[in-house]
């Protein structure tokens, strides 16, 4: 007789489990493995995945016993924090989703969770810092407003904008504690004092609602059709006590990459971000620093993150993909998965690790089996003009192809040829139009952002954060380096170095043999 699985786990402070991904997902399992093995993990409880199936089954009603898991995990969280969930010591946490299989950045998450006005106070008396207080309330109210209400994210853009155009500064880091707090307090009138509970409980049930509802909706339906996902099941819910990387200058969030993602070159790769939540940096919100500028401020840090890196991939015998964040100097974990790689990076990959002993010839052939061996080339660009201008790659290759602005363009103009996807910043929604183009050219972002993931999953050459470059939509014209394009025009982009030129370039191909060799000596073995 099959035994029955809990409808809840936890992990982290005194919880030992495992937690099986079938059951509890991707997410929850990486955190409890990490946990083991004496990895900083903010400690937290999960909620099965059957939940969702029932969830959705039953017309989006949560199943009777949810109430009480949630009360019995956050009893947890108290007892490993110290701290009070809506009380005047304020326990705070994030509600994420978190599948048995891996689909970057495609559903929701709400942080910053139990941020009720009696909390803030409690936490400006816990840190002494009120700044840090009502910059979690105020991204407390976007992210509950957006993601639990719904709202359009352009009517909270808008209240910033007034904010820093009132306080004469560029961004919100130069707002003050004032200027936050009139802000959240703005927001709040936008929406009326009942969309936002008073009640941390309250809060905690409708963010949860919130991420069982986002297995269903369009973007997430669109990714499981484009990877050929027929039966997922569902999501669960991952809730964990917040670390904050917005509470001081020697804090800030980030991403990394135990090995280059589209090279396959050994060592980590990093983003980081001063002054960020989880979510800054893997949403594409905020352009990040590489790991030599955390490496000049912070350098005892950045070791930490390159020798948990190092025993993560030895652990998980695979290059992982990696969230983190540092709270005044300290290194939690907040997610560890198998990292999305592009083709060429795949190859060099499985072969590395083949070479240093870590997995066998038949896990290498294993690992290589969507690979096209037989087309796999390297593409160097050989231009005859100087670049327009450069970004920052997060996906090699080089490719050619009209420039589109929307959608609808890309799609009536693939028909005709290549195209590239000319946009402010990619997000998750923007998948579609990715599935139609050769490659992607953002003026902001970061390399390592979901959307970017997805991206140089599919193939797709892709270079963000091209400071050049600025779109006209309206008229349908873009300037790169101070050129102005109209929409159709070929523009190259080359994924190696970063480099955006006008018009088509020509091209080197070479194959990597020594590679090639390797592998196909696999074959039999």
């Amino acid at each position: 007789m099959r035994e029955e699985m809990p409808r809840m786990a936890m992990f982290g402070h005194t919880a030992r489990e495992p937690v099986p991904a079938g059951a509890f997902g991707n997410k929850a399992a990486g955190l409890a493995e990490m946990a083991a093995l004496g990895i900083p993990v903010p400690p937290g409880f999960v909620l099965n995945v059957e939940i969702c199936e029932e969830f959705h089954r039953d017309g989006g009603v949560l199943p009777p016993d949810v109430p009480g898991l949630l009360g019995r995990g956050i009893a947890f969280l108290e007892e490993a924090t110290d701290l009070s969930f809506g009380g005047a010591r304020p326990l705070l946490v994030s509600v994420r989703s978190g599948a048995p299989l891996s689909m970057p950045g495609i559903m929701e998450t709400v942080l910053d969770v139990g941020l009720t006005p009696d909390a803030v106070r409690g936490l400006i008396a816990l840190t002494g810092n009120p700044r840090f207080a009502w910059n979690s309330c105020w991204r407390f109210v976007q992210n509950f407003g957006t993601t639990v209400l719904g709202r359009d994210p352009a009517v909270y853009a808008g209240l910033q904008q007034r904010a820093l155009q009132a306080a004469g500064v560029p961004s919100l880091a130069g707002l003050d504690s004032f200027s936050l707090r009139d802000l959240v307090r703005a927001a709040v009138e936008e929406e009326g004092e009942a969309a936002f509970p008073a009640d941390a409980h309250a809060q905690l049930t409708a963010a949860t609602v919130a991420v069982l509802e986002s297995w269903m909706r369009p973007r997430a339906l669109s990714y499981r059709q484009m990877n050929l996902i027929r039966d997922g099941g569902g999501t669960a819910v991952c809730v964990q006590a917040m670390v904050f990387g917005n509470i001081g200058p020697r804090s800030g969030a980030g991403v990394g990459f135990s090995r280059n993602p589209w090279t396959g070159e050994p060592g980590a790769l990093v983003d980081f971000a001063f002054g960020a939540q989880g979510e800054d940096v893997v949403s594409g919100a905020v352009s990040a620093a590489s790991e030599e500028g955390l490496r000049r401020t912070m350098p005892e840090v950045c070791r930490r993150i390159a020798g948990t890196a190092r025993i993560l991939e030895a652990h998980f015998r695979d290059m992982q993909d990696f969230e983190f964040t540092v709270q005044e100097g300290a290194l939690y974990l907040l997610q560890t998965r198998s990292g999305k790689r592009a083709p060429l990076a795949a190859l060099r990959i499985a072969v590395d690790l083949w070479r240093e002993g870590v997995i066998t010839a038949a896990e290498g052939r294993e690992r290589l089996r969507e690979v096209d061996l037989d087309t796999l080339l390297v593409r160097v660009p050989v231009p005859d003009t100087p670049p327009l201008a450069a970004g920052t790659p997060a996906s090699g290759g080089v490719v050619s192809g009209a420039a589109v602005f929307s959608a609808e363009t890309a799609e009536r103009a693939a028909e005709r040829g290549p195209v590239i996807y000319v946009c402010d910043i990619l997000s998750p929604d923007d998948l579609p139009v990715v599935g139609l183009s050769a490659g992607v050219l953002t003026a902001r972002g970061s390399r390592t952002s979901h959307a970017a993931v997805v991206a140089r999953q599919m193939g797709r050459v892709c270079i963000v954060n091209c400071a050049g470059l600025s779109i006209d939509r309206k008229n349908h014209r873009c300037l790169i380096g101070g050129e102005s394009l109209s929409e159709g025009d070929v523009i190259s982009l080359d994924g190696g170095s970063g480099q955006v030129y006008a018009g088509e370039v020509a091209v080197v191909e070479e194959r990597p043999l020594d590679l090639l060799e390797v592998a196909e000596g696999w074959s039999g073995g």
